[in-house]
């Protein structure tokens, strides 16, 4: 082990450099703290500091607090040596950085243990960041898939879909979706699973594959042995039958809100019902009015046995829907001032001569203006869908 000691007597210096190397340590020598922090930026393989309390120009306090300050991108175990023996002493040192002291004079069976405690400490934390970067590299991994999960910007049936998405973390338990139920009919919708990291954005992983139109046991279609064959489930029904399906567990309570529609690409109508999610947005382009479509609706799989209530609107060519998680509103300032519903429809109200990539663009600065941040607290989604027939 690469050991550093501080120590401004020359001779104590000398005969504990001569002890550890004895014990098989590398040792390198300072005689102040200011020496000291020249040795650790040039040696980047020192790991443990022993340190004498007192000394002239920058005593073992002002060097300990100063390597944590510092931004070295490695962990450096400090020792004091003090003849101070009082709990006081011991009480500041510790709140100071300190990770251990050694009494003067030096007992040296006393040292060799301690230093081996030290080393068993830096050892484990070595193997926990080694552990903690192939985590990160598989969520990495994990990150990419749910990327490829989501749908690509597209136009179906005279519809135009376009999205925004940003994790909190590498993973998010928000998702979104939209298809072709059949010539007519699409489907649409948001949804975001209670908390964030890797449960909620496996359970969202699940929610995406069972809300697609597959063809078999489809949760949004029935089908009939005679013609036509199917019947498009309305959107309160699927509500029903997601809750039904997924009752929390108390020990999980993996819980979600989701807003999931239909609409007819030839006529312009669109139903939409809500469980618990913020209301989507509906851009009526003729007024350039931002009007809000409200359902209510209780969180999937917090309570058995729970209704939902459909809304239908009639749009009109170029008219636009816009939905979002409660991270967008949520998002806030260094005063810690949500950006809020109201900020958002402001935003919204000036978007009419932008194209659907534009309304993206825009909203996407104006939650950065806002947060002044690059990582959000919650997952940021909205996705935006225009009928143009």
């Amino acid at each position: 082990m690469d050991i550093l000691i501080v120590e401004d007597a020359r001779d104590q210096r000398m005969m504990l450099a001569v002890v550890l190397k004895k014990q098989g340590h590398r040792v390198f020598e300072a005689s102040d703290g200011y020496e000291a922090l020249n040795i650790i930026e040039s040696h980047p393989n020192i790991r443990i500091v022993i340190s004498d309390w007192m000394m002239p120009n920058m005593d073992g306090i002002a060097l300990c607090e100063a390597i944590r300050k510092s931004h070295i991108g490695y962990y450096v175990y400090f020792m004091l040596l003090t003849g101070k023996s009082d709990r006081q002493a011991m009480v500041e040192g510790i709140n100071r950085g300190a990770d251990d002291f050694i009494n003067k004079p030096i007992d040296f069976d006393e040292l060799s243990a301690r230093l081996n405690a030290g080393i068993r400490i830096i050892e484990l934390k070595a193997a926990l960041e080694n552990k903690i970067d192939t985590i990160e590299k598989d969520l990495e991994s994990a990150a990419e898939t749910q990327a490829r999960l989501l749908s690509e910007p597209a136009k179906i049936q005279h519809v135009d879909f376009n999205w925004y998405f940003k994790p909190s973390r590498f993973l998010g338990g928000d998702m979104f979706g939209y298809q072709a139920l059949d010539g007519e009919t699409l489907s649409f919708y948001q949804l975001d699973v209670a908390g964030h990291g890797i449960p909620s954005a496996l359970f969202s992983f699940s929610l995406n594959n069972i809300l697609r139109e597959d063809g078999s046991n489809s949760l949004v279609k029935e089908s009939f042995n005679e013609p036509p064959f199917y019947r498009v489930k309305s959107p309160d029904e699927v509500l029903v039958s997601l809750n039904e399906q997924f009752q929390a567990k108390p020990e999980a309570m993996l819980y979600f809100t989701i807003a999931y529609g239909i609409i007819n690409s030839r006529t312009g109508s669109v139903t939409v019902s809500q469980a618990g999610h913020p209301s989507p947005l509906w851009l009526k382009s003729h007024s350039k009015t931002v009007e809000k479509i409200s359902s209510g609706g209780v969180p999937i799989g917090m309570m058995p046995g729970m209704t939902y209530e459909n809304v239908t609107i009639q749009l009109q060519p170029g008219d636009r829907l816009f939905l979002y998680s409660d991270g967008v509103t949520e998002c806030e300032n260094s005063t810690g001032e949500m950006f809020g519903e109201a900020r958002l429809e402001s935003l919204l109200e000036n978007t009419f001569d932008n194209s659907i990539e534009g309304i993206i663009s825009l909203v996407d600065q104006g939650i950065h203006s806002w947060t002044e941040a690059d990582v959000f607290e919650d997952d940021v989604n909205y996705l935006v869908l225009e009928w143009q027939p």
